[in-house]
């Protein structure tokens, strides 16, 4: 009983900061432009190539090639969502544009001549060390970093959103972007700092979280359900509800992978169903229980 309650609350916590780390960005892009851009989880994959590409292949230092990774994530998420706003401006052809475009990256990395018959890259992280045991449960230092970058990154865009003279003009734009030119204020400019910021925010998930595993073409696809659903349970565009949105996914994978540690996959079936359980019953989200906006 007490080796499941430990590894429960502590990979459970880990893993669901680990989560906010990466829905972060997709929820409050969400929040502020109101569209679903699908293409957010392909800049995941981008910056990991990026990071191999540069301190791997060209011999890069680590930090030059971490900081070039979220440039290119930036550079990359803003040109994905001025092309999807101009040629497929409502909702629905933007969110099916966006997923097409996030399809195309992964063919292109797919593709032979780039790093289509490689198999089994790695990249180098910002954190090493040895794995330690709390309450006989094993902690690697790159999953302390993530919780902090969570915890910190939480509140530092709270605190920007809620309590500075950008925030307002954010929170205006998200409430009615009409009615905010009106005082002044351009929403697109808003739009693309958002979208650069939500960019940054997956690109440094992925150079802390990705040197845990492999880097694939199709290594997106994980992270961007993960976004997605944690952005769904919190309420979309409610950045303050990602935390206890992410743990409900992340305490029952914890405890089913204690107890059944032979089925990887029973985890994420149970922690998924949970999740779309939760949605039916509470189509708003945790967000939705209240009146705040934000």
């Amino acid at each position: 009983m007490a080796g499941i309650l430990a590894t429960t609350v502590i990979d459970g916590t880990l893993y669901g900061l680990s989560y906010v780390l990466i829905a972060l960005g997709f929820t409050l892009l969400f929040g502020v432009s109101r569209v679903l851009n699908l293409a957010y989880g392909a800049l995941y994959m981008v910056s990991a190539y990026m990071v191999y590409y540069f301190a791997v292949d060209e011999g890069f230092a680590l930090l030059a090639a971490v900081g070039i990774a979220i440039a290119v994530a930036v550079a990359v998420g803003l040109l994905v969502f001025l092309f999807c706003a101009r040629f497929a401006p409502d909702p629905m052809r933007f969110l099916i544009v966006s997923l097409l475009v996030a399809l195309l990256l992964q063919y292109i990395f797919e593709y032979p001549p780039l790093f289509g018959g490689e198999t089994g890259l790695t990249i180098p992280g910002l954190v090493s060390g040895q794995e330690f045991l709390v309450f006989g449960v094993a902690v690697f230092p790159a999953y302390e970093v993530v919780a902090g970058l969570a915890v910190g990154l939480l509140v530092l865009l709270w605190a920007w959103v809620e309590w500075t003279e950008y925030g307002r003009t954010i929170r205006a734009t998200a409430e009615d972007p009409e009615t905010a030119t009106l005082f002044g204020i351009q929403p697109w400019s808003i739009y693309l700092v958002v979208v650069a910021v939500s960019s940054a925010l997956v690109a440094i998930a992925a150079v802390i979280i990705v040197p845990t595993g492999e880097v694939t073409p199709g290594m997106w696809v994980e992270p961007f359900l993960i976004a997605f659903v944690v952005a769904l349970i919190g309420g979309l565009g409610k950045f303050k509800w990602t935390l206890p949105a992410a743990f409900l996914l992340s305490f029952p994978q914890a405890a089913v992978g204690w107890e059944y540690p032979a089925y990887v996959e029973l985890a994420d079936i149970v922690a998924f169903a949970i999740a779309i359980v939760f949605i039916i019953v509470l189509p708003g989200g945790f967000g939705g229980i209240g009146r705040d906006r934000a």
